[in-house]
This record gives C-alpha cells, structure tokens and sequence, in this order.
C-alpha cells in the first residue's frame, strides 16, 4: 500500500481526528475499480468541455457562454475529486492516483490557452533566456524584457538539460518542467501535511487548499521562475517537516537527509527566484522562532529546535549570498512594488490617493466577481474558528508541533495584504502573496475542515446528502472566486485582438512584421519600441528592446512632440540602437493593461492619451529617420545618427 510514512504514525497536533482504523469490515468505500473509471470519465469530460470553452472564446470574445462552460469543465472534475480526496474511508493508492489527476487536470487550463509557443509577457521573457542559454551554453547573458531575470537562471539551466539531453525544442522542455513542476508543488504540499498530521487524508487536503490559491491554475503554471521556484519553496518546508518526525534507530540519519534536503531545496530556489527566496528565508526565520520557543518550554528536543535554526540560517546564508554576490540588482527591482504599494495604500486611506475599481469593466460573469468577494470572508470565518478551536483545546495540544503554529501564523498573512488589491502598485504584489499564505493558511485551517467533515460523514441519509453538496459547493466557490481574483479574462482565455494587452495584442499583422523584420533586418538588433510590440519581436525575431526608464527615457521619443535631447541621442547611438517601431494605434487608444511601456513611465494608468498622431506622423518626414517599412498598423524607421546630430539642438554635427 502506498503512503508518506511519517515513522511516528497518527498524531493529533491543534485537534486533528486520528484517520479510521480498517476494523475488516470491508475495503475502504472508495476502494474498488469504480473510482478509477469516475476519475478517467470526469477528467475526459471535464478536458472536452475546457477545450470548447476555448473554442468559444476564441470565436466570440464578447460572449460570456465560455465562462460557464468553462466551469462546467472544472467542477465536473473538481466535485468528484473533492470528495474522493477528502473522504475517510479511501484506499490510499485510490487518493493518491486522484491527487496526481487532479494535479494534471489543474494544470489544462494554461496549457490549453497557449499550447504552441510562448504567450504572456514573463514567459517570453524566460523562453528567451532558455534560448539563448540552450544555443550558447552560456549564464548570466542580458534579457531584454526583464532584466533581473538573467540573474536567476534555475528555470533555465533545467530546461536547457532537457532540450539537450532530449532534442525537445526549448517550448516542449518547457511544458515538460512545467507539468512536473505542478504535480511536485501539489505533492509537497501533501507531503508537508502529512508530516505535520501524521495522516494521509490531512496532507491531501492541505494540498487541495493550498491549490485553490489564486494562482495555482494559471500564473504558477505560465514558463516563469516562479513557477519552479514554489516546489522547492514547499519541498524545503516538507523536508523540515520530516526532520522534525524522524524516530527510530535511525533517527539521527534521518533527521540529517531531511535537513539536507531541505537546505538543498532552499538553495535551488536561491538561484532560481528572489520573491520566493526572501518570502522562504522569512518564514523559516518565524519557523526557527517558534521551534526554540517550544524548546524552552520542553514541548520540543533541543535537537529540533537547533536543527530547524541550522536550516533556516543556511537556507537564508544561500539567499542571502546569491542577491548579494550574483544578483544585487533585485533589491532595486522589488523596492517599487513594496514600497510603492504601501506609500499608495497610505494615501488611499489618507483621502490623497485614488484607488482601483475591483472589476471595474470586467467582463467576467456576476457569479465569478460574488465568489472572488465571498473568499475572503469564507477564509477569514475559518481562521477565526480555528484560533477559538486552538484556544479551547489543552495546554499541551495548543503547544504542539511548532511548525503546524508557525505556518498558521503566517497563513494570517494573507488577511492583511487585501487592503494592497485596492492600490495599482500593491495590486500584484497581493495577488502574489497568496500563492505563499494560503499555504499556512491551508495548515490553520485543516483540522477545522477535517472535524467538520467528519461530522457530515457520521450524518445519515438526506442530511448527509445535504451536508456533503454544501461542502462541495463551497469548495468549488472557493475556486472559482481565486482563479476569478487572480487573473483578467485576456489572461485566461483566447479572444479577439486587444489593444495593449500582454497577451491578446498579438495579431497576424504584428506576426507577419516580426517575420519581415528578421528576414530583412536580421536578428540581435536593437530596437526602441512598445511593450507589446516589443514582445513578439523578442519572440519572432530575436530582437533586443530598449528598456526605458527615467534615465533612459525611450519613450519621449512617442510621448514628447519636441526633438529628443542630446542625452538621449547620444545613449542610443553609443547603444547602438538603429530602428524605431511605431505602433499607430498608440495615438488612437489607450493600453489595456494602463501602460504603454512601463509601470513607472510618466503616463502610467492615466485616462487620457499622451500620443498624439503628430507624435507618430512626423516620422515620416524627419531628417533622422528613414522609413523602411508600413503595413496598417505599423511602421519600422531606421535613424540615421550622422542627420540627428545635425538636427538636435545641443548635438555637434
């Protein structure tokens, strides 16, 4: 029979029920043939309908039909899964096999949205880099659309193994890491609640709550560092967990592999991610305080506690020698979004700041926008009988396992970081968090779940019906609520073309100018342009976009009437930046996602257009620039330094 042992067996750490003895009475309820052929039915139908609604989307973007046929495909699977995964009588290799299914099924979505190639903003960004390292074999070479990410090449380096090792293209090594990056981030989190619990059903459902989080279905599923970086983040707190259960003769060995592993964990999401490297050096950090705490008290061994100290101070030696020693520029990079969020959430709750309209022109259906609002409510109820629960039991039970404490404490997390969903910069770095609270989150509130549905299991007849469909229900709001929180429908489903939108701007115009420019221009050029431009030309031809920024601001060259200055002029020609893309719907309508370039360019999430046609027009007829090429949207000009020197007021001929 296959299980995570925990060497101690069931424990009852915050209240959680010893799992049913098997008394011979017959096989568990979910133990026969049955429940494979359920699962392999749902999830074929569950993909079918997944697939339509696509096909929907993609069709008649204006429609909403695609929404509920889309969720159709979810909780024909989620629903059934719930229950077997939560259940209390179940053959483990039964839950196990439905956890692995689940995991694959979860992860249909994003692959469905862009099976071929490379499609959000970060995935070209990382897709690019694989690339480039796949062809050079070498680390640390610049990225053009995110900086920081060279600094960060643990994503890379195994997807480049893979294309080597295989002959996969770059994109097929991708989707392979992707999916095991998916199942390995599922089964850490049941592994960590096994080991926290001591029973196979709390760790399945510490995994299904932690999958509802808002972004398990898409964003950790997109080609980013992240979405490698959050296994490890759950195996280094699973292989402490381990530690801390190791017994038996063996129990020094033990205790040391699973250290090992842990800190080998830790040091691979160092390299590979620096939100996830601070947020795990952090919790460890609370882990290790919490640990010697208990210690003191005589809750724990000594040893525990100086073995939880031990990883924590070499996980966080790793993080920290990496951002010092490799990459020194993230600290720069983060500072906007954490700073930046709360100096806005002040200003909103001060009267001097405005604030972000949830939803606001959303196209998502009335029921997803009621879920995303219940979640938290739900969430926050939960927690709060779980603290009353804790504060009731005994003593020595609310003592505990240290790490069970410590994680619900940093699942609390998750409350505060709402109020930053309200603010344009904090907006993201919110949605972010919750891929790592709701995991405490998940651990504060499974014995609460557990009890209550073991009360619904010992109901009889229709109220045993009705308390199970109410269980259900609420699950399934949960996961329609997160996914509606996490991302915008451009995002998750195809569609018609969008203007400024990271994934729906892309047409077959701006395929087919990408294409001219890399038969006719050549690749490795560098090129000032939009965003959206500029991802497709990263993509399809291998170019190398401007980054603007206040100190190279690229986009005075749209957004100012007036002749560029002399700074400029001179960074882009000892750059050796030669062609200008204009995209001429910029002076027509705004960006979808509010920016034109950047989020600190001077205009951002502005209502009014800074673009004028003339900005854009006077192209055509400068002595610097030269067009070379047109379609209806489109326009390629190559500068001519030697004219702009001339013509720039300040630059010697």
């Amino acid at each position: 029979m296959t299980t995570f042992a925990t060497g101690r067996g069931p424990v009852t750490s915050w209240g959680v029920p010893r799992p049913p003895a098997q008394d011979g009475r017959g096989a568990p309820r979910f133990g026969s043939p049955a429940a494979w052929a359920v699962l392999w039915l749902t999830a074929a139908a569950g993909a079918l309908l997944i697939a339509y609604a696509f096909s929907l989307a993609a069709t008649d973007g204006t429609d909403v039909v695609h929404y509920a046929v889309f969720w159709a495909g979810m909780l024909v699977f989620f629903c059934p899964a719930v229950v077997v995964l939560t259940a209390r009588r179940v053959d483990e290799r039964v839950r196990l096999g439905w956890l692995l299914g689940y995991g694959l099924f979860s992860y249909l979505p994003k692959l469905l949205r862009n099976p071929g190639q490379p499609l959000f903003h970060d995935e070209i960004a990382h897709w690019r880099q694989t690339t480039d390292l796949a062809a050079s074999g070498q680390l640390f070479q610049p990225n053009y659309l995110i900086g920081i990410v060279a600094r960060f090449p643990g994503l890379h380096i195994v997807t480049a193994s893979i294309t080597d090792a295989t002959g996969l293209t770059v994109w097929q090594s991708a989707l392979v890491v992707l999916v095991a990056a998916h199942l390995l981030a599922l089964f850490g989190a049941c592994l960590l609640g096994e080991a926290l619990f001591g029973s196979l059903r709390a760790g399945v459902l510490v995994a299904l709550l932690y999958s509802l989080n808002s972004s398990f279905v898409y964003f950790d599923t997109e080609f980013a560092y992240e979405s490698l970086a959050m296994p490890l983040f759950l195996w280094c707190l699973a292989c402490l967990a381990r530690a801390h259960r190791a017994d038996g003769a063996n129990e020094r060995r033990q205790r040391a592999g699973w250290a090992l592993g842990a800190v080998a964990a830790g040091a691979g999401a160092a390299a590979t991610h620096h939100l996830t490297t601070v947020v795990l050096t952090a919790l460890l950090v609370i882990l290790a305080v919490v640990t010697v705490a208990s210690a003191v008290r005589g809750a724990v061994p000594r040893a525990t506690a100086t073995l939880t100290a031990l990883v924590a101070l070499a996980v966080g030696g790793c993080g920290a020698a990496w951002l010092i020693l490799v990459a020194p520029a993230t600290f720069a990079y983060l500072s906007p979004y954490l700073g930046g969020g709360a100096g806005q959430l002040l200003h909103m709750f001060s009267g001097t700041g405005g604030t972000r309209s949830l939803f606001q022109a959303s196209t998502e259906p009335v029921y997803e926008r009621y879920a995303a609002f219940t979640v938290p409510l739900m969430s926050a109820a939960l927690a709060l009988v779980a603290l009353l629960r804790r504060r009731r039991s005994p003593a020595a039970e609310r003592r505990g396992e240290p790490l069970v404490r410590g994680l619900g404490l940093f699942g609390l997390l998750y409350f505060p970081s709402l109020p930053f969903i309200l603010v344009e910069f904090g907006a993201e770095g919110a949605r972010r968090s919750w891929g790592f609270s709701y995991l405490g989150l998940a651990v504060l509130v499974t014995p609460v779940l557990l009890a209550g549905l073991d009360r619904i299991a010992a109901l009889r007849g229709r109220s045993w019906a009705a308390g199970g469909l109410v269980a259900v229900l609420i699950a399934s709001d949960a996961l329609v609520g997160n996914v509606a929180a996490g991302l915008d429908e451009e995002y998750r489903f195809p569609g018609p073309f969008v203007f400024g939108s990271d994934t729906r701007s892309v047409s077959a115009e701006l395929v087919a100018t990408s294409a001219w420019f890399k038969d006719h221009l050549g690749t490795r050029l560098h090129v000032v342009s939009d965003r959206y431009t500029g991802l497709i030309l990263v993509r399809d031809a291998a170019a190398e976009p401007a980054a603007p920024s206040a100190g190279f601001a690229t986009y005075d060259l749209y957004f100012d009437s007036a002749p560029p200055s002399a700074f400029l002029v001179r960074e882009l020609d000892t750059s050796d930046y030669r062609y200008l893309v204009v995209d001429k719907r910029m002076a027509t309508q705004l960006p979808e996602v509010g920016v034109f370039f950047e989020p600190d360019e001077p205009f951002a999430f502005g209502s009014t257009n800074p673009i004028t046609p003339g900005n854009l027009t006077r192209y055509d007829t400068l002595p610097w620039t030269t067009k070379v090429y047109e379609s209806d949207s489109y326009a390629i000009y190559r500068f001519d330094f030697s004219a702009i020197h001339s013509t720039v007021p300040g630059e010697a001929p």
